[in-house]
């Protein structure tokens, strides 16, 4: 098994968030691992990404020029990265910031799902990376088939902040139940 994936958007989307969780759960399983970060040239609101491959044997290269999974925050990563997952791969897209999309290339599902709506349902753009974790965990069931591992590992995570325990659960429920009713 080799799953390769890469999370694209701009600073303070919580994208290096989730790409540090996936990594560290599927560490925490025994499965090698790379996380890869990649930064824009701009302080803030440049472009952040990052890379993620999880596999049962070493892995060769931590950046694959094709992707099984691609998730694109807002408009630019969309436009430029969107062609980059293999065919059988999914490519989620966050509808909210990126309303208009193409037909995606043959072999790719795409899925829109409202990550940023969600936040602004819950009032706090801060739980970006919450909510967007949930929603991948949905789609990384072939490797980790419980995303309460997830959850458990952002919680433990946040131990030092209880005040922002609940916010966060709930995000990361939305998000998954976001992703759910998006797959249908």
């Amino acid at each position: 098994m080799l799953k390769s994936m890469y999370f694209a958007g701009i600073g303070g989307q919580g994208l290096q968030v989730v790409g540090k969780t996936i990594a560290a759960v599927a560490n925490e399983k025994g499965y090698h691992v790379t996380y890869s970060p990649k930064y824009g040239t701009a302080k803030r609101g440049g472009l952040t990404s990052c890379f993620v491959v999880i596999s049962d044997d070493e892995i060769g290269n931590p950046r694959k020029k094709k992707q099984d999974l691609l998730v694109v925050m807002e408009p630019k990563a969309y436009a430029q990265f969107h062609h980059d997952v293999k065919a059988g791969g999914t490519l989620v897209v966050n509808s909210t910031l990126v309303p208009q999309t193409e037909e995606p290339d043959e072999g790719v599902k795409q899925v829109n799902v409202p990550l940023h709506g969600i936040c602004a349902e819950l009032g706090n753009t801060k739980v970006i990376s919450s909510v967007a974790l949930g929603a991948v965990a949905e789609l990384l069931k072939d490797i980790f088939p419980d995303t309460q591992e997830f959850l458990d590992f952002m919680l433990k995570q946040l131990s030092k902040r209880p005040d922002l325990l609940e916010l966060n659960k709930k995000a990361f429920e939305m998000g998954n139940q976001a992703m759910l009713e998006s797959l249908k």
